[in-house]
């Protein structure tokens, strides 16, 4: 961009540069290597981590005053006056500029963190709905957990995992700016140690929160002593890289550690214990006793051999619905039943990865798994959300099948009270001496007969299975 007699720059390093425009212009270039040197007439600093990417000038004619587009997830206000009363950048918004690939709340306050790749962590209020302070780092966040009030009771402390396989405990400090939005919170780094050679990808607290466990996409899970200072205690081995580590509840007598890994395999180990396991130089607890699982997904099987029972009840159903109802529409349901096409059983091959699990009563847990596609078995389509239109689709579709259904069962009341007059009807007339007796009549698109009670029950019965001929049945009572 051009500003007066000056030529404006920006880029990646977070500088804005101011170079002279008349000197570029009359610059020779014929050398051997076609290159000219000089230096800018002024520059400003935004950020040093700031990654400029776009700036536009304020609405106003006679402002000096640009606005900065950050990609690290922030927008800055820039004076490029470039004089002695110059105020510096201020930062308008900030915001994590990517993903966010962990979240916590706190256990004791209206206090959310984040981390993300940009390499901050975020922590913000709930009630305000603004960041209270962040941090940044040599390498991005993937893993973060609020520790427990066991662990630390003011509830400030942070157990944050990275990318580079760094565990980092971070603590907020000044609580009462947290609380009182006064503005003076910052976070300290307490510990920080480096259990892993992938990126972390889960942190928890066991439920005494005395051992702290770590896991990595490196196929490892280091366990910690809590403490002022962290101890190493060992690390275990598994069948593939971490997903989810889940401790038993207090309900439950022993304290036993779920991990779950991303390749549909489950350990499960018991809380290491330092007084009987014997230390290695290496750290890795060989003694460590074991239980592994593994699981696939049997989704489309399940979607094949349910129907197999389930389609004679169906059908049983179906033709008692028939005899009840007279719309013809519901006509032929338990044949099309019959006939759908049965989906071929696919079981994916890698195994379908694991989401989430937990423990629901001791020597029981459930999992969750991605369900892959027959047609969808790349890496990037294993978890794909639904869009925002096919959800609002489903509910209203789910709304209309609701009314329709509502619309039905009314019909069907409407009736079954008509049928019950038409009974009482029928069995009083029984009573009446026979020439006081109302004779029933059937009116048909073309002719009118008379017939007996009999003989109108059965017509009516073959009326309703009678799929092609439409007629309609009306009954009234005509005196003698």
């Amino acid at each position: 961009m051009r500003l007066t007699k000056n030529l404006m720059t920006f880029g990646s390093d977070g500088v804005i540069r101011g170079w002279d425009f008349e000197t570029i212009d009359n610059a020779d270039g014929s050398g051997e290597s076609g290159k000219f040197e000089m230096e800018p007439v002024n520059e400003t600093t935004v950020w040093r981590h700031a990654r400029l990417s776009s700036i536009v000038k304020s609405s106003q004619s006679d402002s000096t005053v640009w606005f900065a587009q950050d990609s690290n997830g922030a927008i800055w206000k820039v004076d490029l006056s470039f004089t002695y009363t110059t105020p510096d950048p201020q930062c308008l918004l900030s915001s994590h500029a990517g993903p966010i690939e962990a979240l916590d709340v706190s256990k004791s306050s209206h206090l959310m963190a984040t981390t993300a790749l940009d390499r901050s962590v975020r922590v913000y209020d709930l009630l305000t709905k603004r960041e209270l302070v962040s941090s940044r780092f040599n390498q991005g966040g993937t893993a973060l957990h609020w520790a427990p009030l066991s662990v630390k009771y003011s509830g400030g402390l942070l157990v944050t995992g990275f990318e580079d396989g760094v565990v980092r405990l971070l603590e907020l400090y000044d609580a009462k700016g947290l609380h009182n939005n006064k503005g003076g919170a910052h976070i300290r780094l307490k510990q920080a140690f480096k259990p892993h050679n992938g990126p972390v990808t889960s942190v928890a607290y066991d439920c005494n929160g005395k051992i702290l466990a770590t896991g990595s996409s490196d196929c490892t899970v280091f366990f910690f002593t809590v403490g002022e200072k962290y101890e190493p205690i060992g690390f275990v081995h598994v069948p593939g890289p971490v997903q989810l580590l889940e401790w038993s509840p207090h309900s439950h007598q022993e304290n036993r550690l779920l991990i779950l890994c991303q390749n549909a395999h489950v350990v499960e180990v018991p809380c290491p214990d330092q007084n009987t396991l014997k230390p290695t130089k290496s750290f890795q607890l060989l003694d460590l006793p074991r239980r592994f699982f593994c699981f696939k997904s049997i989704k489309s099987q399940i979607k094949v051999s349910l129907p197999v029972s389930w389609r004679a009840e169906e059908m049983a159903r179906l033709r008692a619905l028939k005899v009840k109802q007279v719309q013809e529409e519901h006509q032929g349901v338990g044949e099309e039943v019959l006939e759908e096409e049965l989906p071929p059983i696919f079981i994916p091959n890698p195994r379908s990865p694991l989401l989430c699990g937990f423990y629901s009563r001791p020597g029981q847990f459930w999992l969750s798994m991605v369900h892959i596609h027959i047609d969808t078995l790349n890496d990037d389509d294993l978890i794909r959300p639904p869009s925002i239109e096919t959800v609002q689709q489903k509910l209203e579709k789910d709304h209309r099948c609701r009314e329709a259904e509502k619309k039905k069962s009314d019909k069907r009341r409407r009736l079954a009270e008509i049928q019950n007059i038409f009974k009482k009807l029928l069995k009083d007339n029984l009573e009446l001496p026979e020439h006081f007796r109302l004779t029933l009549t059937v009116l048909t698109h073309t002719h009118t007969h008379t017939h007996t009670l009999s003989e109108i029950l059965t017509m009516k019965r073959t009326n309703m299975n009678s799929s092609r001929e439409r007629v309609q049945v009306n009954w009234f009572f005509t005196s003698l």
